[in-house]
């Protein structure tokens, strides 16, 4: 931790003091407690560690869970002086006793309050479900910001995110874009990752913006940002023929699984319908890519029903479900979509069925597979200029 109080009470934050001040501090002459628990702590500083506290390794203490190292604390201090350039009010690692969690940033705007907490390494998904929660109940809106090191980008439009990364996508309101959030100490810079929209299980497209700590506050990092929807449209067409010609060599797991389903029913990707792999904003939600499930809607639903029949919602759901995570996973995000009613959807406006109710559909157009590979691409061109021409994304 960076603060600790001396024996008048008052705290202290060493790291904010040039090095001479920080050895006069680490001599021994005064004595630090921890705010929290009030056990005697130790000052450490170091020519690579920035100046921090620690308990002995005996201590009791509530706030004990293991240190992120100097780059977390680094990053933590930047953002507290970055908090407080701006005149707000901001307290450093303040302890919240009713739901016994100390955030590394607790910020006044107004009315409200906001915890920030700053992750530099993987946690499990229940921690920060049960951390968002603990501020969400009490009444504290909550800001997770990834150290830069853990970001996985994969050119200029595209994040590797697994299921640690999954559970920090906010969305603070329907409409806020789905956003995720790092910071740089070293660089001094935001990376703001937003308008995201998964084209597999782990990779998702969206508008990346970088903006220097000193050129930014705290508003505008929380604004929104979209892509455009002719960058989405090239993107989904690139993506479409991709997956097209792709050829693996080696499949395993699901994927197997599905192209062997695909097989036993005389279909080969190639010949797919141009339905099958849309882009869902809500596609997060499930565990498998959009091929395989949108297909299972495809062939085991809409096909077995004739023109003019109905569909409904939980028939898709139904064969869908052992895919499905719970929304509850994503605890950042306020009003979960849901994915399967956002796929028929899409395809009221690809002209396959016709809305009847709210959980129901018309059949009002036969599925095509395809006979031709280059008839297929340009197909699949052809509906996602539709879908992006409609879509108010």
């Amino acid at each position: 931790m960076l603060q600790a109080k001396l024996n008048n009470g008052k705290l202290i934050t060493p790291a904010m003091f040039p090095r001479q001040k920080v050895l006069e501090l680490k001599s021994g002459k005064h004595v630090y407690f921890c705010p929290v628990c009030g056990e005697r702590v130790i000052l450490r500083a170091g020519e690579k560690v920035i100046a921090h506290f620690a308990h002995a390794k005996d201590a009791d203490c509530p706030t004990i869970g293991g240190g992120e190292g100097a780059y977390h604390e680094q990053g933590k201090l930047r953002l507290y002086q970055w908090l407080r350039n701006q005149g707000l009010k901001v307290k450093l690692e303040s302890y919240v006793p009713e739901i016994r969690q100390r955030p590394d940033l607790l910020v006044h705007v107004q009315d409200k309050r906001i915890a920030i907490e700053y992750q530099c390494v993987k946690i499990a998904t229940e921690e920060i479900i049960s951390r968002t929660t603990g501020y969400q109940q009490a009444g504290i809106h909550v800001l997770w910001i990834l150290g830069d090191k853990l970001m996985k980008r994969r050119g200029s439009q595209m994040l590797r995110l697994d299921s640690f990364k999954k559970a920090l996508i906010h969305q603070y309101s329907p409409e806020y874009p789905l956003s995720i959030f790092y910071f740089c100490p070293l660089t001094s810079k935001f990376i703001k990752f937003q308008d995201l929209t998964f084209i597999n299980t782990h990779h998702a497209v969206g508008k990346l913006t970088i903006s220097p700590l000193r050129q930014t506050n705290l508003r505008e990092l929380l604004s929104k940002a979209y892509v455009s929807k002719g960058v989405l449209n090239s993107i989904w067409k690139r993506e479409k023929k991709r997956f097209r010609l792709s050829r693996k060599y080696r499949v395993y797991g699901r994927e197997k699984g599905w192209l062997n389903w695909l097989y036993e029913k005389g279909v080969y990707k190639e010949q797919l319908p141009s339905i099958v792999h849309l882009p869902i904003l809500s596609a997060y939600l499930l565990k498998v890519p959009g091929w395989i499930w949108q297909s299972q809607i495809v062939f085991q639903v809409l096909a077995r029903v004739r023109i003019g029949g109905i569909v409904s919602l939980s028939q898709c759901i139904k064969v869908t479900k052992d895919d499905l995570l719970s929304p509850e996973d994503f605890s950042l995000i306020t009003s979960p979509m849901d994915p399967i009613l956002e796929y028929l959807l899409l395809l009221c406006e690809a002209g396959i069925l016709e809305r009847t109710s709210e959980t129901t559909f018309k059949k009002i157009s036969e599925i095509q597979l395809h006979t031709e590979l280059e008839t297929a691409i340009q197909t699949d061109s052809l509906l996602i200029d539709t879908l992006f021409k409609n879509n108010n994304h």
